[in-house]
């Protein structure tokens, strides 16, 4: 187990005041923790994101490192409430073979039952990060987060990434996995098809996939209130071709909502599925 350096800049807030009168806002302070994880050597490496509330964003790099930059930021009544979550919770970064990981955890880490996650809070304080990695082009990633956005930038291995709270914008990809949010819009780009069963799957927000020109797959569709939109030529799946049957809508096939569908793109090949319930489904072609 690997025990991260820290910068420490702390910002203590203010009392606040409001119109009918004196109210003291939480006391803040803010640091910033920095690591680097030599990683040469690994034939397959998959880095691993825990956090609960703050952004997650990866970047690809040529480097054999992972370059960690992280800004913590707790909150509380009192001074004591401040020095009691730098005592309590930290983000740790964990190695084994082939995996290193990045986990905020009670620092006691008996299985957090104690822990009010829900409420962002924990004995009188919060705490949240703000997570920035740069990893090499071709690891896989495993990103989980409950409150906060997630960006990733070029990264060409494979990919599972879930969210609760908040939006995933990821552009570059090359490899095939899952992503999935409760609360949030997907935004995907796709430098390579997905060579695997690749799906997405939101709840309340919209699906917008572009994948390149040249894409030969199968298009799995589900949308309860919303509909379905390619700019790929498609046909419908033999066993489902009545009930698929695209149309064209202001240039793009509009495929309505409702029901499953299922569609092939030139020659056919891996399946994506797509699914929302408060949505429409994008699904473009990317520039040549």
């Amino acid at each position: 187990m690997r025990v991260t350096t820290m910068k420490s800049a702390a910002l203590i807030g203010a009392a606040l005041f409001c119109a009918h009168g004196a109210a003291a806002a939480d006391l803040t302070a803010t640091r910033t923790i920095e690591d680097s994880v030599p990683v040469g050597g690994e034939r397959e490496l998959v880095v691993i994101v825990d956090n609960m509330f703050g952004a997650i964003h990866v970047t690809a790099h040529d480097r054999d490192t992972i370059e960690l930059k992280a800004v913590e930021t707790v909150r509380g009544k009192l001074q004591a409430d401040l020095d009691r979550a730098r005592a309590e919770v930290g983000l740790r970064t964990e190695r084994e073979p082939g995996r290193v990981a990045f986990r905020v955890r009670r620092l006691d880490d008996k299985g957090c039952t104690d822990c009010n996650w829900g409420r962002n809070r924990w004995d009188g304080y919060s705490v949240a990060y703000d997570i920035e990695l740069k990893i090499p082009r071709n690891a896989a990633v495993d990103l989980n987060n409950v409150n906060g956005d997630t960006v990733v930038d070029g990264v060409h291995g494979d990919f599972e990434i879930h969210n609760v709270n908040g939006g995933m914008r990821l552009t570059g990809l090359e490899g095939s996995g899952r992503l999935a949010t409760v609360n949030g819009r997907i935004d995907a780009a796709f430098a390579r098809a997905p060579k695997s069963a690749t799906s997405f799957e939101t709840v309340n927000g919209k699906v917008d996939v572009t994948f390149p020109p040249d894409l030969k797959a199968d298009l799995a569709f589900e949308t309860m209130h919303g509909d379905m939109f390619t700019d790929f030529e498609t046909q419908p799946i033999a066993a489902a071709a009545q009930s698929n049957e695209p149309v064209r809508n202001g240039g793009k096939f509009l495929i309505r909502s409702g029901r499953p569908s299922s569609v092939r793109v030139g020659t056919g090949g891996p399946m994506y599925s797509f699914k929302t319930l408060n949505g429409e489904i994008f699904v473009r072609k990317g520039a040549r």
